[in-house]
């Protein structure tokens, strides 16, 4: 029987893993003997460039840069290890510190934007009913039984502080307990302003009711009372309602508040495993997708939608009679078909068979299972790698191997099969994410490893032709000026400036016409002539309905022009000044270093040619605090407030 299983288990991984990744891609490990983890579980792509780590056993979360001079270097933002106290090593939870979502305020490149809401969420179990007894053993009364939390922290500098507690002693168990986070793309709709706001998917598993080590655990996936098998919808601040139901959205599809219960938080249901969730914009319409772990096969993907009924532990994958005649979480299955009214089917299956299973040994195993057992799902929607727009990318844990899953043009169903990339590199894998420039994807195994993958083929382009790009100098402002042919959907343009030619920030919008032949369009930098250098470089970052992106080419504009200007770098500063003077003539200058009550503590004088010079001022001497650079001379008299560390 064991050899008609493998050969089942060979056919449905041809089928499901028949075409290879034939784009190229260089390879960089972020991880080193500097940059470690335990059990790194989530990963996200954070503000600046980096990326956030939540390790499930270690229980700590780490910003990690991604430059390459220097190599990538960790911070430790937040150490929870003091959350798993009552249990110890092996009798704790499957997923420990889990998901980590971040506000879409934090990133901003306005500061005051990202002071108003500077929010992090994770979710993880923090306490387990019986400390320290065994969950190795089948058949535990009630199951392994522990607690979860979600809890939003703010992020100032290099640390999470300030916790504040949204959802308390949720259920948790030794095993499916999901744990992922994500917050909708776009401010959700409400009756007020307070209830118009970003909102928080979080999905909870079965808990592994009825097998392995909880199989006397009731499962609770068809319960709309009880958060277990569930992805709940919150809030990512307070309403304004009264207790608890201030983190309850007042248009889920079971609301009945204002006094809360479990189904009031509850988004969709009947769901078993779902350790993947990712919003994707298709077609202009923003939509959730999760990938769940199914039961012995039919892992599943879903379009996760308001309301509905993904039918676990009634049905597994397809509404088709293959798993009459098995339990299933803990329904023994007669009629999979009939169970199957009021349920909503997934959108793909894998390792799907619609002819009859082969009869499982009493001792199988997981390994032997034909499941892939999927642990995390991103969203590809660019253009730029020919082909991938709108995909689905899903990590195996059973594989050391990406999934990718073409969508059809709403977004509603999968096109074809799928092709397998990023092969060979490690162990199991958990996580997938895509950076912002739709080049690199970022892949974390349970080796602990983080590798980058840099696409390094040929690029594909937006329906907009851009003719010209172009700036100058006018009335102190910076004057920019560009012309598009053919634009077909475009939505906007934004407007990005840069002190270095590398790192760009946003300084304004300005809205497309959509669909044109040939326009012309401008835009003024009026704090252009104010800005801490002598170039300025520009950038659009060309947006169409399907939030589908791409940049221009990068314009300079020279402020050698604009004299009686003084720059001081870097600030904060340490053991010397770089002072740049713009002088409109030539002429002698007198700089003074002033503290912060007005005592001068360096003074000096300086022959100025006309245009760009530059001044060396040693400030080692100098005690850490505030001082202010006073230079007078020709056409110039300027103050310039520094901070010594």
């Amino acid at each position: 029987m064991k050899k008609l299983f493998i050969v089942f288990l060979l056919a449905s991984a041809f089928a499901i893993g028949a075409t290879a990744q034939s784009e190229p891609f260089t390879k960089r490990t972020i991880t080193s003997a500097s940059v470690t983890f335990s059990g790194p579980w989530e990963v996200v792509y954070g503000p600046h460039d980096s990326l956030w780590v939540t390790e499930s056993k270690g229980y700590k979360i780490s910003r990690v840069s991604l430059s390459t001079s220097p190599a990538p270097v960790r911070t430790q933002l937040l150490d929870l290890t003091a959350m798993k106290a009552n249990w110890t090593t092996g009798s704790g939870p499957q997923g420990g510190l889990m998901g980590l979502a971040i506000h879409p305020n934090l990133y901003s490149s306005d500061p005051v934007v990202r002071a108003a809401k500077p929010w992090v969420y994770i979710v993880y179990v923090f306490k387990k009913a019986v400390a320290n007894t065994a969950c190795n053993t089948p058949g535990n009364p009630g199951g392994c039984v522990f607690s979860t939390r979600v809890v939003r922290y703010d992020y100032h500098g290099n640390t999470l502080s300030n916790p504040t507690i949204i959802l308390d002693n949720l259920p948790g168990s030794s095993d499916h307990n999901s744990g992922r986070l994500a917050i909708s793309p776009v401010v959700e709709p409400g009756a007020d302003a307070g209830h118009t706001q970003y909102r928080l998917y979080y999905s909870i598993g079965d808990m592994g009711a009825g097998q392995l080590t909880n199989t006397l655990r009731t499962n609770n996936a068809q319960n709309q009372d009880v958060t277990e098998g569930k992805i709940l919808r919150l809030n990512t601040e307070v309403d304004g309602d009264a207790g608890a139901d201030a983190w309850v959205p007042n248009d889920n599809p079971f609301y009945s508040g204002p006094t809360i219960t479990a189904q009031d938080y509850v988004f969709s249901m009947g769901h078993r495993n779902p350790q993947g969730l990712v919003w994707g914009v298709v077609g202009g319409t923003p939509r959730l997708y999760s990938s769940e772990q199914s039961d012995k096969a039919d892992d599943e993907l879903n379009l996760i939608e308001s309301g509905k009924n993904y039918g676990w532990d009634k049905v597994s994958g397809k509404c088709d009679g293959d798993v009459n005649g098995f339990k299933i979480g803990g329904t023994n299955v007669i009629n999979e078909v009939t169970n199957c009214a009021g349920t909503t089917q997934p959108i793909f299956t894998m390792f799907h068979s619609n002819t009859t299973w082969p009869t499982y040994p009493t001792n199988s195993t997981a390994s032997e299972w034909a499941t892939i057992a999927a642990s995390s799902v991103a969203f590809y929607g660019s253009v730029k790698i020919p082909g991938w727009q709108n995909s689905l990318l899903v990590t195996p844990l059973k594989e050391d191997k990406v999934y990718r899953f073409k969508l059809n043009s709403t977004g509603t169903a999968i096109t074809g099969d799928s092709t397998s990339l990023f092969r060979g590199d490690g162990s199991r894998i958990r996580r997938i994410i895509v950076d912002p420039t739709n080049l690199k994807f970022y892949i974390m195994r349970d080796n602990n490893s983080i590798i980058e993958y840099t696409y390094t083929g040929a690029i594909g382009t937006l329906p907009v032709k851009l003719i010209s790009f172009k700036g100058s100098l006018q009335n102190n402002a910076g004057a920019l000026t560009w012309i598009t042919a053919g634009e077909i959907n475009s939505e906007r343009f934004d407007i990005q400036r840069s002190l270095d030619g590398s790192n760009f920030t946003d300084i304004g919008t300005v809205k497309a016409k959509g669909n044109t032949q040939e326009e012309t369009y401008n835009f003024s930098d009026n704090s252009a002539s104010n800005q801490p250098a002598t170039l300025v470089y520009y950038r659009l970052k060309m947006v169409d309905n399907d939030a589908e992106f791409t940049y221009s080419n990068v314009i300079t504009i020279s402020l050698l022009s604009y004299g009686g200007r003084v720059i001081v770098s870097p600030n904060p500063l340490t053991t010397q000044a770089k002072v740049t003077i713009t002088a409109t003539s030539e002429g002698k200058a007198e700089w003074k270093m002033l503290d912060n009550s007005g005592r001068i503590m360096m003074r000096g004088t300086e022959d100025l040619r006309t245009g760009n010079n530059q001044l060396l001022i040693n400030t080692n001497k100098l005690s850490a605090g505030l001082y202010y650079l006073k230079v007078e001379g020709p056409g110039i008299d300027q103050q310039v407030k520094i901070q010594k560390l």
